[in-house]
């Protein structure tokens, strides 16, 4: 539905009255756990070492956690760090860190001296929870914080003295007899999750309990199928891999998942497991696309694959579904860590006419507005502007930064995405790019999403990352690193020229093409541009 140029579906989902994400977790998985076709089923299975994790050890071990964290003193309105890889012990971690009151916080193993002590800074947790590669990383980082009290290492032998091992901590306790601590669910927060950082240091994204149960509800409406099997390789510690991880088991799906992606694991996983949905991101689909070894591997088990993070050609939806036969669709979702996952998605459902490339339609209750970019003004079907979201799934704000959370909304209180994108005469969203992202060309706007999925069109080209290049006359040369598909020889000459016949004059590869071996990426399967910006002013400075 579309008035006065801003789009809503459908009323707004029910949430529990008592607004507390741990509440309805525990009630959930107690109501598997009775359920005769559930009660001793698997919910996670780890694909690295084959173990399988029941629903109701899942329980049994976040009440243990929560126990045990009670006993340390923890109590409502703590903030717990958790940093660890993808672990079987991760969500009876936070979940059990939930039912105290607490908040939980979730860290990036990989984040540099500085990063980590600025997002510890930021949250100023009380305990920090981290397995063995998280603390030999980062524990000068941990042990500088003053507000981290207690260290507790999740898996191997304590990496420094003083240090709690994981076993020591549970305190058993009958799931029947406990109860989450009570919270304000519109305002107590249940998760600080970090932005990615794009644009400078990463910010403390403040999620309350009714942001979190939002987008809960949202998975609620999904079939249940009792052989429903999904796998991820999401990070934990990120929104997207943490939240929809958590929520599809709730509502009764198997977990398979990997630490990290490796290729030949990655489909012998979906061929032994006959994984039926992927949660993926977009380099994942594009391996899926035009990776040879694919097509050595039986994937007919495969009915469906969520996507986010990024934008999806149609042209590459349009290849994986013919290696994926019996795939009913690339289902796609558009949202960022300020909008506790989905703010739009494709709806699965014959009565809605889906649209390959979308980020489908806004959720039931959520109101979108695309607004001209200089002068903030409402704009129309088709017209490229700002992503302006406003509804229950907005975060509450950047923990300890009024300003930069003043900053993101505007005066009828919509949340600034920084992402650019239209909707059509029905209402359902494309996203262009990132705002900050655009490169400008003699003073035109190119999106370099879309001259990748351009690029990415050519048979010979596994990988593409666009940018633009400083220049003094005309602003910014789009410029494509490319990643050659194996035994592939195609030459700058020819992708220019395949690309250029179908691109606008603005959005040319005026820069040119630069093969290289890798794009980098972020864990979430964005492309981190500012690493490709540094190559070009390296690839500068080595012709001076």
């Amino acid at each position: 539905m579309i008035v006065d140029k801003v789009v809503t579906t459908g009323p707004a989902f029910k949430v529990p009255s008592h607004l507390s994400f741990a509440q309805y977790a525990i009630d959930k998985l107690k109501d598997i756990c009775k359920d005769k076709d559930y009660k001793d089923g698997v919910a996670v299975i780890n694909a690295d070492t084959g173990l399988k994790i029941t629903f109701k050890q899942i329980l049994q071990e976040t009440v243990n956690v929560a126990n045990g964290l009670k006993k340390l003193g923890v109590k409502k309105g703590d903030v717990i760090a958790l940093c660890s890889e993808n672990r079987d012990e991760f969500f009876p971690i936070a979940l059990g860190v939930l039912c105290c009151g607490a908040t939980i916080t979730t860290l990036n193993v990989l984040y540099t001296k500085d990063e980590m002590t600025h997002v510890l800074n930021i949250s100023g947790p009380k305990i920090i929870f981290s397995s063995e590669i998280g603390l030999k990383r980062n524990i000068e980082s941990i042990k500088a914080v003053s507000s981290i009290e207690k260290i507790i290492q999740i898996n191997g032998k304590p990496v420094a003295s003083g240090i709690i091992e994981y076993k020591n901590v549970g305190a058993y306790v009958n799931p029947d007899e406990f109860e989450p601590e009570d919270v304000q669910g519109w305002t107590d927060v249940a998760y600080i999750l970090y932005s990615s950082g794009t644009t400078g240091l990463p910010k403390g994204v403040m999620l309350t309990h009714l942001n979190v149960l939002y987008s809960a509800a949202s998975f609620e409406k999904e079939e249940d199928p009792q052989n429903s099997i999904l796998l991820t390789i999401v990070p934990w510690y990120h929104a997207y891999g943490l939240m929809s991880s958590i929520n599809y088991i709730l509502i009764k799906r198997v977990l398979v998942y990997l630490n990290g992606f490796n290729p030949l694991k990655y489909l012998s996983t979906i061929q032994d497991y006959k994984v039926t949905a992927l949660a993926a991101v977009p380099p994942i689909v594009v391996f899926l696309a035009k990776a040879p070894i694919v097509d050595k591997y039986d994937l007919s088990s495969v009915t469906v694959v969520w996507c986010g993070a990024a934008p999806l050609s149609s042209e590459t939806i349009d290849q994986t579904l013919k290696r994926l036969r019996n795939c009913k669709g690339i289902f796609q979702a558009y949202g960022m860590t300020e909008t506790s996952l989905a703010a739009t998605k494709d709806i699965d459902d014959d009565s809605v006419k889906r649209k390959p490339g979308s980020g489908g339609y806004p959720l039931p209750g959520v109101k979108v507005k695309v607004v001209d970019i200089d002068t903030g003004k409402k704009l129309g079907p088709n017209e490229n502007g700002e992503i302006c979201i406003k509804g229950p799934i907005i975060m509450k704000g950047y923990a300890g930064n009024e300003e930069a959370t003043k900053a993101m909304f505007d005066a009828e209180g919509y949340m600034k995405t920084g992402d650019v994108g239209y909707y059509d005469k029905d209402g359902c969203f494309f996203i262009v790019d990132r705002l900050k992202e655009l490169i400008k060309y003699k003073g035109h706007q190119v999106a370099p999403a879309a001259v990748e999925s351009v690029v990415l069109g050519h048979p010979g080209v596994a990988e593409c990352g666009v940018v633009g290049a400083p220049d003094e006359a005309v602003g910014e040369l789009t410029t494509a690193f490319v990643v050659r598909r194996p035994g592939a020889k195609v030459t700058e000459k020819e992708l220019l020229e395949f690309a250029n016949a179908r691109l606008s004059a603005v959005s040319r590869l005026h820069g040119g093409v630069i093969f290289v071996d890798d794009i980098p990426k972020n864990p979430s399967g964005k492309i981190v541009r500012r690493a490709l910006k540094q190559r070009l002013c390296e690839k500068g400075k080595s012709k001076l």
